[in-house]
């Protein structure tokens, strides 16, 4: 009888140990939203999360192209997943030459600057982020 369980006792400890179970889903973190311009969607613009280095941010910057109704994904290297931490954001205007009523005219320039935008997000591991960025600027400036 002794003999039967030590030869079981090693086959009982291989099966345990995990030998051919599979590594755990990687946890997942996404970037999405909109971005609108005095009320309307900024088509064809650029929202750009900067690793904010103050605040531990390192890596590389995630980007996003706004679609027809103002809304982007972040991407990093064509992957949807988005490094956790602190970012600095940047909104820029499609260029001139795609916009028929001037949007790039009155788009404030300091938002298409990551130090100057005032924008700060930050990226928290395993959810879905959704970031609405409404820019308002009053007529005449």
């Amino acid at each position: 009888m002794k003999t039967a369980m030590r030869l079981w006792l090693p086959a009982l400890v291989l099966a345990g140990s995990g030998c051919g179970t599979s590594a755990p889903a990687p946890v997942t973190t996404t970037v999405r939203g909109k971005v609108i311009l005095n009320g309307q969607p900024v088509v064809g613009g650029l929202v750009v999360f900067t690793p904010h280095p103050e605040r531990g941010g390192s890596g590389k910057s995630a980007f996003g192209e706004t679609g027809p109704d103002g809304s982007y994904a972040l991407q990093v290297n064509r992957s949807s997943n988005i490094p956790p931490g602190w970012y600095r954001v940047s909104l820029a205007p499609p260029p001139p030459a795609s916009v028929e009523e001037g949007i790039s005219s009155v788009f404030p320039p300091k938002l298409a600057r990551p130090d100057l935008s005032g924008l700060e997000r930050e990226i928290q591991a395993g959810k879905e982020h959704v970031f609405e960025f409404m820019v308002d600027v009053p007529k005449g400036d």
